[in-house]
């Protein structure tokens, strides 16, 4: 299984957020820590389950900045530290990401639309892409302590050669307001559920269909200019694979955590 693939968990808690509108680009730097715990059930096949970990804690910079229908995002890398036991990925692998961009559009609906990365096959910028998401959480203006709403989104991964849809329910809860690096930020929890439909490109089984759920809660925390200011959430994603060469679907667990810090 593609890390491209276990990255599709840490989609179930990026939505909207409405932003305020700035006249100058505005940098925010952070450190994003990721943890996939992947099972493939291979009981089918008369063998063992296979496992495999992977940690990754990146340090990147995102810029915003105002354009024709919305702000522009770019996500540049600075460095990546990786830890795990995915076979033919090492921190050699993660040093190749330094340097790397993402570049959307989050348009005046608070979505991301139009996300691309270079360079295009890495795997590590990928798994970036399915943080992303996560810096524009739904606001609902006048929020009170306590006060739920809801929100549906669709999302679309076509990294590596993949093309998975997401259909999302999350479900809102505002709470207090928190001090984040000397600024004011409202608290949100989240709790949330996808459908998962689409292919996925594997080095072994060529290209496999991929069904199944995720769900999960998050925090967010965002300032008062819309900003993101850091978060945490944790995901539970049960898919099924399957392909030409492989007709028999074989169940895939991926448990994920993501905890992200805005730096000074």
């Amino acid at each position: 299984m593609s890390m491209g693939a276990t990255a599709l968990a840490g989609l179930a808690f990026g939505i909207l957020v409405f932003p305020t509108p700035r006249s100058a680009p505005v940098t925010t730097k952070y450190r994003i820590e990721t943890k996939n715990e992947t099972t493939v059930d291979l009981s089918s096949f008369n063998q063992p389950p296979q496992q495999v970990n992977i940690g990754l804690t990146s340090w990147v910079a995102v810029t915003m900045s105002d354009t024709t229908g919305g702000r522009i995002l770019r996500l540049v890398v600075d460095s990546m530290k990786y830890d795990g036991t995915a076979p033919q990925i090492s921190q050699l692998s993660a040093d190749s990401a330094k340097g790397g961009v993402l570049h959307g559009l989050v348009d005046s609906k608070g979505r991301v639309t139009n996300l691309t990365q270079q360079p295009s096959t890495n795997i590590f910028l990928a798994d970036i892409q399915g943080v992303i998401h996560s810096f524009f959480p739904k606001v609902k203006a006048g929020a009170k302590s306590g006060e739920g709403w809801t929100d549906t989104v669709e999302v679309t991964n076509t990294t590596n050669g993949s093309n998975v849809k997401s259909s999302f329910l999350i479900n809102y809860t505002a709470g207090g307001q928190e001090s984040v690096s000397g600024l004011t930020a409202l608290k949100l929890s989240a709790a949330s559920r996808a459908s998962i439909t689409g292919t996925i490109e594997n080095p072994q089984a060529g290209t496999m269909e991929v069904a199944g759920t995720v769900t999960g809660t998050s925090t967010s925390l965002v300032g008062t200019d819309g900003r993101y200011l850091g978060g945490s959430s944790n995901s539970t994603s049960d898919q099924t694979l399957k392909s030409a060469m492989i007709p028999t679907a074989i169940p895939v667990k991926v448990l994920r955590s993501v905890s992200v810090t805005v730096l000074p």
